[in-house]
């Protein structure tokens, strides 16, 4: 089990962004980019860890990312919208650490291809 501690996440700039632990309850750790100085423009993270409940269900590894967009209206800050990514991993519980390892990199990959990459920011389907 690996200890909870504060990650570092470049963004598109690429700038580091720190998002410092909020809290755990053993199965879910919830972070934030407290930058901002404004707790509802927080950007948050959060990692789940799902052990499956039978013998044939799947371990699943859940990971988020949420970005608030914050408006000022007559000095009272508010949120406007949020954008998020909400990506799962499903494990068989007997698979190996190596086919673990190949879908983590397979699927982190995938994000970052160039195409993939285009259609995410640009909002456009492939033809």
């Amino acid at each position: 089990m690996t200890a909870i501690a504060a990650i570092t996440v470049n963004d598109s700039v690429p700038a580091a962004r720190t998002f410092a632990v909020v809290g755990t309850d053993g199965s879910t750790a919830n972070y934030a980019d407290k930058s901002t100085g404004i707790p509802i423009g927080y950007t948050t993270i959060s990692h789940e860890v799902r052990l499956a409940k039978s013998g044939n269900g799947a371990h699943s590894v859940i990971v988020s990312v949420t970005m608030p967009t914050v408006s000022t209206v007559s000095g009272v800050n508010t949120r406007a919208r949020s954008s998020s990514f909400v990506g799962r991993f499903n494990f068989a519980q007997d698979s190996t650490l190596t086919e673990r390892k190949d879908l983590f990199a397979i699927s982190t990959n995938f994000l970052a291809n160039a195409t993939v990459k285009a259609s995410a920011e640009n909002i456009e389907p492939f033809y």
